[in-house]
Parts: C-alpha cells; sequence; structure tokens
C-alpha cells in the first residue's frame, strides 16, 4: 500500500482581524483579499483620509454580523462592529496581509 501526505502551505484565514493604515494602501488591498479569501467580509469602518480601519471577517464571525443586519442599522453595525460582535477584532500588520495575498 503506497500512500502520500503533503503539507498544505496555504495558510488559513478565519476569525475576525482588523488592519490599519493609510487609506491609500489599504483601498487597493480590498479587491486582492476579496479573491484571495472569496467566504470573507471586508468593510471599512471610518472614512478618513489618513487613518482607516479595513475589517475581515470569515467564519462564525461572518454569522453573527449578518444576524444583527436586521436588528440594528447597518452604519451603526459597521462602525461599532467589535461591540456587536461581542470580542475584539484580532490586530494584523499591513505587511503581514500583503504577504498572505502574496501567497495565495
Amino acid at each position: 500500500m503506497i500512500s502520500t501526505t503533503g503539507c498544505n502551505s496555504t495558510p488559513t484565514f478565519t476569525g475576525f482581524y482588523k488592519v490599519k493604515g493609510p487609506a491609500s494602501e489599504l483601498r487597493p488591498l480590498v479587491h486582492p483579499i476579496k479573491e484571495a479569501f472569496p467566504d470573507s467580509f471586508v468593510f471599512f469602518k471610518d472614512k478618513t483620509k489618513w487613518r482607516r480601519t479595513l475589517y475581515i471577517l470569515t467564519g462564525k464571525h461572518q454569522d453573527k454580523f449578518v444576524e444583527n443586519i436586521g436588528k440594528v442599522d447597518f452604519m451603526d453595525l459597521k462602525e461599532q462592529v467589535e461591540k456587536f460582535l461581542g470580542e475584539k477584532a484580532s490586530k494584523i500588520k499591513l505587511k503581514k496581509i500583503k504577504k498572505m495575498i502574496d501567497k495565495k
């Protein structure tokens, strides 16, 4: 009997993350993130020109987000997503998210 085992080097990306940075660097990442991780929600919290917060939701966090859509005003949900999901988002650096997209 021959069996082969392989290592999956593709990074898993599940959970609730936030990336902070200038709008000029985060805006171009939205589409590649959606392509690399098609089962995720990606949106901005605020609309300031110099500093933005990009949220990435996957898995059970997406389910909680969708459950709150009918109960809460959508803009309040986007602005206070951590409050409505009941937990803090994990911080991820801009460099790390760029590397993860490049590996996909």
